[in-house]
């Protein structure tokens, strides 16, 4: 697992901004983390929208108090999920590109109850799909190559 960086918050007139040498330092993967992160987005992105109903469906049933928390059927928060990781796989090329908009997913969640403890339930969602959908092809380092990522987004909306 990770070790989390305390980054220091600084608050503007409206919003949370970090730093922009923090998030940088934040978003910090390894060229080979990124290749294995986009390989096996690119495997699966044409079923997109069905992996991401997978998603919602392992999320809601490892806490099922997260269903009252998005509005709508599995299926579109599934196309929401969808939109979401393309935009993070396109992001790997730009070191501080999501940051921004993590950032105000996190606000939006925290408005919805969001909490901690809950992007760790996401993650373990995250991970068992990407798991039965790669199957063997979701190897150990891309594994780990994910869950460094996604600890690294869910600093982001949480702080």
């Amino acid at each position: 697992m990770s070790v989390a960086i305390q980054v220091p918050v600084a608050k503007t007139s409206n919003h949370l901004a970090l730093p922009r040498a923090a998030v940088s330092a934040e978003m910090q993967l390894t060229a080979k983390q990124k290749r294995l992160i986009r390989e096996s987005f690119l495997k699966i992105e044409p079923a997109l929208n069905l992996v991401g109903t997978l998603f919602y469906l392992k999320l809601f049933r490892l806490d099922p108090t997260l269903r009252t928390r998005f509005e709508g059927p599995a299926e579109m928060q599934g196309r929401k999920f969808a939109a979401a990781m393309k935009l993070a796989a396109i992001s790997l090329n730009h070191e501080d590109g999501l940051a921004p908009t993590l950032k105000l997913l996190g606000v939006r969640h925290r408005q919805l109850g969001i909490k901690a403890r809950h992007y760790r339930t996401m993650a373990r969602a995250l991970i068992w799909t990407l798991e039965q959908s790669l199957a063997m092809s979701f190897t150990r380092e891309t594994k780990h190559a994910w869950t460094a990522l996604l600890g690294q987004l869910t600093r982001i909306m949480a702080a």
